[in-house]
C-alpha cells in the first residue's frame, strides 16, 4: 500500500507534469514558475485525500478516495481553467507599467524601486498560484489512481462501475 512519502512524491511529479503542460503556452519564466507552484500543489493534492479521510485501516476509503472524487475533479475542468485564467489576468495586471525608479520633471520620485519588487512579487506569486491549483488537481488524481491498484482497490472501482 503506498504510504504518505509516496503520494505526496507521485502528486509532486504529477502536479508539475500537469501544470506545465498548461503552462505550455506561456513565457519560459512563467513556465517555470508555474511548474514549480504544480510541484507545490502536487505534494497539497496527493496528501489530501488521507486528509479528508485519514488512513486509520485499510478501510478508511470513503466519499474522499472514491471514482465519485475523481470524476467530479475531472469533470471541474472548465471551473479549473476559469481560474487558471482568472490568476493570469491578476499576473499581467500586477505588472510594473513603468518598472524601476521614474522621476518627474522636477526630479520627484513617481515609482519608486519598492513599488515595482511589490508588483514583481505579486506577479510571481499569480503565476505561482496558476500551477499550484493545477497541481492539486493533479496531485489528488494521483492518490486515487494509486490507491486504485491496491487489492482494496477505491470505492466503485472495485463496485464494478
Amino acid at each position: 500500500m503506498p504510504g504518505r512519502k509516496t503520494h505526496m512524491r507521485a502528486g509532486a511529479i504529477s502536479g508539475a507534469m500537469y501544470a506545465g503542460y498548461r503552462a505550455r503556452n506561456q513565457a519560459p519564466n512563467s513556465q517555470l514558475i508555474e511548474v514549480l507552484g504544480g510541484a507545490v500543489g502536487g505534494l497539497i493534492g496527493g496528501a489530501l485525500p488521507d486528509i479528508i479521510e485519514p488512513a486509520v485501516s485499510s478501510w478508511h476509503r470513503s466519499t474522499g478516495h472514491s471514482c465519485a472524487a475523481g470524476a467530479a475533479i475531472v469533470s471541474s475542468g472548465s471551473l479549473l481553467a476559469s481560474y487558471e485564467a482568472y490568476c493570469r489576468d491578476r499576473a499581467a495586471g500586477s505588472r510594473p507599467v513603468h518598472p524601476g525608479i521614474v522621476l518627474s520633471p522636477q526630479g520627484h520620485v513617481l515609482s519608486p524601486v519598492p513599488n515595482s519588487i511589490v508588483a514583481n512579487l505579486t506577479e510571481l506569486l499569480w503565476i505561482f498560484l496558476t500551477g499550484c491549483l493545477n497541481g492539486i488537481a493533479a496531485g489528488y488524481i494521483s492518490h486515487l489512481a494509486l490507491d486504485a491498484g491496491q487489492p482494496r482497490s477505491i470505492p466503485l472501482l472495485k463496485q464494478g462501475l
